[in-house]
């Protein structure tokens, strides 16, 4: 795809073909949809009016600090009649990842209770990881006969963790320093949709301390990359990707996701991606990083699709 096939500014003309032509629309949440606990003015509108109109909807997040059924609660709060099974979050995608290749054993966990939740929910069983693992404020050393490292471990899953610690990043490369321990991670996002001078590391941030500590190199299983779209499809076998629209507000993560599956992507510019970023895109060689289209927000693609 060349620059000039994309990056095309929508209007009401390609919103409707958008409409008429694809049976499925994915969407990012924060960014597109709300700045939470602000909703976006017409999120809900749009997202009702493509259910109304037949489509299928499915909300792919990197957030895996939250369940499906805490994604579709909230759905729900704010007016849109959400089920679980339409939340792609990695939470659920790691469980089904670890399914889909008859997973056996024990995972250590840097994550936070909602990992937990969906993996025990698919019968994988936990031996740590999850939640603090302090070491006294007067510790000047490591007592590594101490540690209570579990011998059956043979999965380390690395995940946003508001808990980690030195502890658990030894913990984490030391099972991974075992060669048949496989090493799994949610997402490497280096920070989290802010909005406001405040950095919130993500959680690449995390993966890139265990990767470096144990020297491997995790199958990442979220947005850009390959294992959140197959789940989907796996779980949705009808899903088509020339039929698919992926909207989103970050380039690195939603529009390079739907352009190597081979979907149609709408950016929207309300959240990660300013306008002139974009355009100097457009000087590049990131050929994947380019959006089908973009549009300022939901709302301007609600007034197209609703105009006469």
């Amino acid at each position: 795809m060349s620059a000039s096939e994309s990056c095309t500014r929508l209007t009401e003309a390609h919103s409707k073909s958008l409409l008429n032509n694809h049976d499925t629309f994915l969407f990012d949440c924060d960014g597109v949809l709300w700045n939470f606990p602000e909703i976006f003015p017409g999120a809900v509108e749009l997202l009702n009016y493509l259910t109304e109109h037949g489509k299928q909807l499915f909300f792919v997040t990197n957030n895996s600090t939250k369940t499906q059924d805490d994604y579709a609660k909230r759905f729900n709060d704010i007016g849109y009649k959400a089920k679980p099974e339409q939340i792609i979050c990695t939470a659920w995608l790691t469980a089904q990842h670890l399914k889909s290749i008859d997973f056996k054993g024990r995972c250590y966990v840097l994550g936070m209770h909602s990992m937990a939740h969906e993996l025990e929910r698919e019968g994988f069983e936990i031996c740590g990881g999850i939640g603090p693992d302090p070491l006294a404020s007067d510790a000047t050393a490591i007592k590594t006969d101490k540690l209570n490292l579990d011998p059956n471990v043979n999965c380390v899953i690395s995940a946003l963790d508001l808990h980690v610690s030195y502890i658990k990043i030894l913990k984490a490369a030391t099972y991974l320093n075992r060669p048949n321990v496989l090493f799994l991670a949610t997402n490497d996002d280096a920070s989290l949709p802010q909005s406001d001078e405040v950095i919130m590391p993500g959680a690449g941030t995390i993966l890139a301390s265990v990767a470096t500590a144990a020297c491997r190199s995790p199958t990442i299983l979220g947005k850009p990359h390959a294992p959140m779209f197959d789940a989907i499809r796996s779980v949705f076998p009808n899903v088509d990707p020339k039929r698919t629209v992926m909207i989103g507000d970050r380039v690195e993560t939603d529009i390079a996701f739907g352009n190597r599956q081979g979907t149609t992507t709408l950016l929207v510019f309300s959240g990660a991606t300013s306008e002139k970023y974009l355009d100097s895109l457009k000087q590049g060689d990131e050929r994947d990083l380019l959006p089908s289209f973009c549009v300022k927000d939901v709302q301007q693609f609600l007034n197209f699709l609703k105009s006469n």
